[in-house]
């Protein structure tokens, strides 16, 4: 009986056969009649339903017409490559939308280098976590027209207070990501402080800089400091208008998530012989892509080696404590508060701990210096936290890394994201400009006794 049923269709679906090749153009039609054609195929064994049944199943009409398809075709191919993108740009509106994105459309290892913390990641989720415990502080009935966000930072004027932190690793969220940056923070005249470890050329990032558009130079102190003295009279010579030395990696953190992608792709590739053996050469430590670092350097060696060089402005990237703020007050440094984004100690202060701590023990570093920040950040109202607790210039690294992974499109958008956000946070505060931010504006009560009361 289900034979039979079948037979019936099989001699309905032979008359549309038919009528299709009456109505198909002529370039199709050697395949349809040709003795070896697979519609001919189909046809000669309807004498036969069993031989049809396992020709349907080898053979579909799609194949055979190739190009002729329905709406429903078409709107499944469409489909079907917006899958393969996975996340388009247009869904972004947040900096955590960025991050989603680039977890799903990036390789996995290169998510992980971004991603990862130092071990279990306690210090890169609590410099998240420690903005959301800040309330902020509304005043009211407050004219409100136009919202001016513009910000100098160690003596330029920057159309808003954060920036692009420096970031190695850069080029594994985009071939061309740190030339990237450079051209979305001249469109939207914001500050990008270039990572030494980038994949261009100093001369090549400046080259793509736009007319009017400061940048800064980070530095690592390698063990031969002489390069590193070079590297800082080229960059003088290209234009750049400060500088960082980042003194926090000594060593390279243990960083877990990254390690583990890594061997994980070593095992798929058959590198690891034996998983029972001991590994007498594993150290748990990433690969950073980056020389040794001068490890013997003090406060007065390191000045005095720095003020020989350059007077430009100098940040000392990486103060995790106000002891530390108050010799780069001391030494003529601006303190970059910073525990390099939760990838070397992994029991390392947040930001917000190290801002507060430095509020209550030596307030007059904020008068003397400009504060620079940065962890943790992935809102506009974090930004304006942040200056409310004394910050000049607030930093995002991963947040643009994410963003960099759709090109420079992805990067001026996050800068965009970002400036809306503080926009309608300063509004809704009732200020209209920066320098009406301060402490007032922010509710610290709700931090941990153990933040506020840092030293016993």
């Amino acid at each position: 009986m289900i034979l039979q049923t079948f037979w019936t269709n099989i001699q309905e679906e032979q008359a549309f056969y038919f009528n299709m090749l009456e109505m198909t153009q002529q370039r199709h039609f050697n395949l349809f009649t040709r003795p070896t054609s697979l519609l001919g195929t189909l046809l000669k064994s309807t004498v036969n339903p069993e031989c049809f049944i396992q020709r349907r199943a080898e053979f579909s009409f799609r194949q055979i017409l190739g190009p002729v398809s329905t709406v429903q075709e078409e709107k499944e191919s469409k489909t079907a490559a917006i899958s393969e993108k996975k996340v388009r740009l247009s869904s972004v509106i947040s900096i955590l939308d960025f991050e989603y994105a680039a977890s799903q459309n990036l390789p996995p290892a290169a998510f992980a280098f971004i991603k990862t913390g130092a071990e279990d990641e306690h210090a890169a989720k609590w410099n998240r976590d420690s903005w959301k415990i800040i309330r902020l502080r509304p005043r009211v009935l407050r004219p409100i027209d136009q919202v001016d966000i513009s910000q100098s930072i160690l003596g330029t004027k920057f159309a808003a207070p954060f920036f692009i932190c420096p970031a190695g690793g850069s080029k594994l969220a985009h071939s061309q990501a740190d030339l990237c940056l450079t051209k979305a923070a001249g469109r939207q005249h914001i500050l990008h402080w270039v990572c030494n470890n980038t994949h261009m050329s100093q001369e090549g990032m400046s080259n793509a800089r736009a007319p009017d558009q400061t940048t800064f130079w980070q530095i690592y102190a390698r063990s031969d400091l002489d390069v590193t003295t070079q590297e800082i009279k080229q960059a003088i010579k290209l234009g750049y208008k400060g500088f960082a030395l980042t003194v926090d990696a000594v060593r390279a953190g243990k960083r877990e998530r990254d390690l583990r992608v890594t061997y994980a792709q070593r095992e798929q590739d058959d590198m690891m012989v034996n998983d029972d053996d001991e590994d007498e050469n594993f150290a748990g430590e990433p690969s950073v892509g980056r020389p040794a670092v001068e490890s013997s350097l003090d406060w007065i060696s390191a000045m005095k080696w720095l003020r020989g060089i350059t007077d430009l402005p100098l940040a000392i990237k990486g103060v995790q404590c106000w002891e530390d703020a108050v010799l780069c007050m001391e030494y003529g440094a601006h303190p970059w508060v910073s525990n390099h984004g939760g990838r070397q100690l992994d029991s390392a202060p947040s930001a917000v701990e190290t801002l507060v701590s430095m509020r209550q023990n030596c307030p007059e570093v904020f008068e003397k210096c400009e504060v620079i920040v940065d962890g943790g950040i992935t809102r506009g109202s974090d930004i304006v936290k942040a200056l409310a607790l004394g910050a000049k210039g607030v930093g995002l690294g991963r947040a643009f890394l994410y963003s960099v992974a759709f090109g420079e499109a992805g990067a001026n958008k996050a800068m965009r994201i970002l400036k809306n956000e503080i926009e309608t946070t300063m509004a809704l505060l009732g200020i209209t400009s920066l320098d009406q931010l301060n402490s007032s504006y922010v509710d610290i009560s709700s931090i941990p006794l153990g933040v506020v009361r840092s030293m016993l």
